[in-house]
């Protein structure tokens, strides 16, 4: 569906770039609340989707999941082309005592949205930004460890 494919786009990239070996990467596709219960709720979670926030094609936004829920704010507009099943599974998911605390939305604005097309120039350029993004995220708690490490050696 044209730019609507950001997220598994973002997927492969990672998946290419070796990444799977540090995160867990998941395509969900359509079936998001299909494949909450193979995630582990005290661990970070980082969804990749086209999200209509009112941008230029190619605009990334990085939202936490009260920017979705919230009544007020200035990307509460910003929605998900699937919200619908973002956020609402992710509240049942709550329900069930299963609550995700540490959640952060990356969302590339679309342009294009049709059947057979790749991804836009825009949202190609912002899907190279956006793993460049999540390789920092991943490696993150890695350098910190690292430099933890390093730290407590010269001293």
């Amino acid at each position: 569906m044209g730019d609507d494919g950001v997220g598994p786009a973002v997927v492969d990239e990672l998946r290419r770039r070796g990444t799977s070996e540090r995160a867990q990467l998941i395509d969900a596709g359509l079936a998001f609340s299909e494949v909450l219960c193979d995630i582990e709720p005290n661990k970070p979670l980082v969804i990749i989707d086209a999200v209509r926030g009112g941008g230029e094609p190619g605009a990334v936004y990085r939202l936490s999941l009260s920017d979705l829920t919230a009544d007020t704010g200035s990307m509460v507009q910003a929605v998900s082309l699937h919200e619908v099943s973002v956020v609402p599974a992710l509240r049942m998911e709550a329900l069930g005592g299963r609550e995700f605390a540490d959640v952060t939305i990356f969302g590339v604005e679309p342009g294009p949205i049709a059947w057979g097309l790749g991804l836009s120039d825009p949202v190609e350029e912002a899907k190279q930004r956006v793993v460049q993004q999540l390789l920092r995220y991943v490696d993150e708690p890695a350098a910190r460890a690292v430099d933890a490490a390093c730290g407590s050696q010269n001293r």
